[in-house]
């Protein structure tokens, strides 16, 4: 959450806002050939502002929440951070932040005492209210603080000096804390946390006992406490449809620090990483290619002006914020701090909770320039100027944003030729200071090319339709490397080895994108360095390797590994038969072996949802996009339907997993 204090730190340099020029014209080629993010959707955390307007009458709360989430004359907002708050020790009455919302009522107010769950009924009120409006919400809780009882200082606004403050002893209690609200709020109250965030700004040091709102300082073990939380979700049969995200850093790049430092361990119950856009800019493409080399999806999951540079308008700054950490660090999502903050330049809707009503502020404007446009299940693509944005929608048509921070009126022409096929007109969207969203006339595309002005100060959404094309993906070369025992690199792609040798299989590049590895015995690993310790027979077999280079072009190597073993030669493996015509299924049925007692596997697409029969035992859903993305994973336990609107229909691969991990069922669906 955000801490007016922390504008000591923060610096901005012209360049990151320099957006707009005064040239005549400036040209800006759109290439579907690189394909970036699939963005997930727009959201705000609930704390501190629901925790008030969920005390307002539910006629005046549901026209706010409309105001929020309808996504063609409000903000068509998808995701929402429910905070589970620690509750302060009896007697503390400090947490005063966002005109008292900042005092979020925890579940559990003694250690050895029962669970409250009547707490917090205003946040609910907000969270059920949106979860009733919202088509296809993500949900994520997080925590400012554990509850007082388990901290060092016996209070939830930190530790003494800004110190740790969780109690040692006390990780996995915390992880139980949280897991049981995440349990309580899926069984009792319909409501699934796709994530659970059990720090915030762990690492900045403010957080000292007796402020103004929740926090607790975490620079140290963050591993230890998300492999608790994972095991406490999974022990309860959360995990994985909820897994963990980390580390909700103020900076960028102390996310990207912490991140790199934790265990292979954590990183296994982690699905997501979060980060909020305070500070740390020039960490933004450094996270990204850290969270895409691990197969993490990102979250810009908290921002907010803390500084400007120069005299350049709050709102145009933040409107800056938003356009890079989309372009630069590629986050799947942006997610706002509250949205009805009580500073002025930090809010989105003016509340008065006096007299529960609303009005909206400059930058509702500009975030709706955004977020009505550029929907959930968009994919970006390039666009050659660092001031612009690209991305393709579910429902195939194009989304341009320029924003213009110059002082003087630019000109800009639209190079489309990449596409196959294109539109005739541009729908054109124009946000102009102090608080204006308006259409505009459509613009015609001549060519494959048009040009539009852009205001000085100014930012305009444009909507190109019948926008088709792949265009041109360049992929890398893959250079094989492979070293036995402590021996030199060797180029190959045929490698034999003795009973006992150690192999380390190393490909080039050797920096950025992603490689998964798939190879016998179903070894599937995400990272570019495969390494073997004691070889035997079984691991004897071809190894395949796909890198992505982060724009959505892909290569990959076979790597034949042979252990030599004269009781057990290796056999070449045996080619499917591909002669079958298998063009009209659109499901593969696999017969499978539980127990003793045969069980069928089907997976059928239905509409907008997948069918799945499968037998009563736990499974794991994974659903990939085509450049091995991953796009969702959950947990079923016998038949389930799974949407999948919210995916590409260009493709993705389903696979199903039992609990040893052994692959049951994979199919492409295109």
């Amino acid at each position: 959450m955000h801490f007016h204090g922390k504008l000591a730190f923060l610096t901005a340099t012209v360049a990151v806002l320099g957006c707009g020029t005064a040239n005549a014209q400036t040209k800006v080629t759109v290439d579907p050939g690189k394909k970036y993010q699939i963005f997930e959707g727009w959201g705000t955390s609930l704390c501190w502002w629901a925790v008030l307007a969920g005390k307002w009458s539910e006629a005046n709360y549901l026209k706010l929440v409309n105001a929020i989430a309808d996504p063609d004359s409000g903000l068509g907002y998808n995701i929402f951070r429910y905070n589970i708050g620690g509750g302060d020790q009896p007697g503390h009455n400090h947490l005063t932040k966002g005109d008292g919302g900042g005092a979020v009522p925890g579940y559990k107010p003694t250690e050895n005492g029962a669970y409250d769950w009547t707490a917090d009924q205003s946040q609910r009120n907000i969270l059920f209210a949106l979860n009733k409006k919202v088509k296809n919400p993500i949900y994520e809780a997080f925590s400012n603080s554990p509850p007082w009882w388990m901290t060092n200082s016996g209070c939830v606004a930190g530790g003494k000096n800004g110190a740790d403050n969780l109690k040692s002893d006390y990780f996995d209690d915390f992880a139980d804390y949280l897991s049981e609200v995440a349990l309580h709020f899926k069984k009792e109250w319909g409501i699934t946390f796709r994530t659970v965030e059990p720090f915030n700004e762990p690492s900045a040091g403010w957080w000292a006992e007796n402020k103004d709102q929740e926090g607790c300082g975490f620079k140290n073990n963050q591993s230890g406490m998300i492999e608790e939380l994972g095991k406490a979700l999974k022990k309860k049969g959360l995990f994985p449809e909820t897994s963990v995200s980390a580390a909700d850093e103020s900076n960028i790049g102390d996310a990207l620090n912490q991140f790199n430092k934790y265990s292979a361990e954590a990183k296994s119950y982690m699905f997501q990483v979060n980060t909020h856009s305070y500070s740390g800019y020039d960490s933004r493409g450094k996270l990204y290619n850290a969270a895409f080399g691990a197969d993490k999806r990102i979250w810009q999951s908290e921002s907010g002006p803390l500084h400007r540079s120069g005299d350049l308008d709050i709102t145009l700054w933040m409107a800056d914020v938003i356009l890079h950490d989309l372009r630069d660090m590629k986050a799947n999502a942006w997610v706002d701090w509250q949205l009805a903050d009580p500073a002025e330049n930090w809010h989105t809707f003016a509340a008065n909770h006096k007299s529960q009503s609303f009005t909206k502020a400059p930058r509702f404007y500009m975030h709706a320039a955004f977020s009505r446009f550029i929907r959930p299940g968009s994919r970006f693509i390039d666009s050659d100027k660092d001031n612009t944005l690209a991305a393709i929608r579910e429902d195939g048509s194009l989304v341009l944003v320029v924003l213009n921070t110059s002082g003087s009126a630019a000109k800009y022409s639209f190079d489309l030729s990449k596409f196959d096929t294109v539109g005739s007109k541009v729908k054109v969207h124009r946000f102009t200071l102090p608080a204006a969203l308006k259409a505009d006339a459509d613009i015609s595309v001549t060519g494959k090319s048009f040009d539009i002005n852009v205001g000085a100060m100014s930012m305009v959404s444009m909507v190109v339709d019948g926008v088709k094309g792949e265009g041109t993906c360049t992929t890398e070369t893959i250079v094989p490397y492979v070293k036995i025992h402590d021996g030199g690199w060797n180029e190959t792609t045929d490698v034999t080895v003795n009973p006992g040798d150690s192999l380390v299989i190393g490909p080039h590049p050797w920096d950025g994108g992603r490689w998964v590895w798939r190879g016998p015995n179903d070894f599937y690993q995400v990272g570019r360095e495969v390494r073997f310790k004691n070889m035997q027979w079984q691991s004897s077999g071809i190894y395949k390797a796909t890198f992505n280079n982060g724009a959505g072009c892909e290569n990959s190597v076979s790597i034949k590994v042979v252990v030599n073993d004269p009781d057990h030669p290796y056999v070449e493996p045996v080619e499917p038969d591909t002669t079958q015509d298998t063009t009209k299924r659109d499901t593969i049925d696999q017969a499978i072996r539980v127990g003793t007692v045969p069980a069928l596997v089907s997976v059928t697409r239905l509409g907008n949802d997948l069918q799945i029969f499968a037998p009563a035992r736990p499974m794991t859903l994974t659903i990939h996009d085509l450049q091995g993305v991953l796009l969702l994973r959950r947990q079923i336990n016998g038949p389930a339907t799974v949407p999948v609107s919210a995916f590409s229909r260009k493709g993705y691969i389903v696979r199903l997993t039992d609990l040893r991990g052994k692959t049951q069922f994979i199919k492409l669906f295109k």
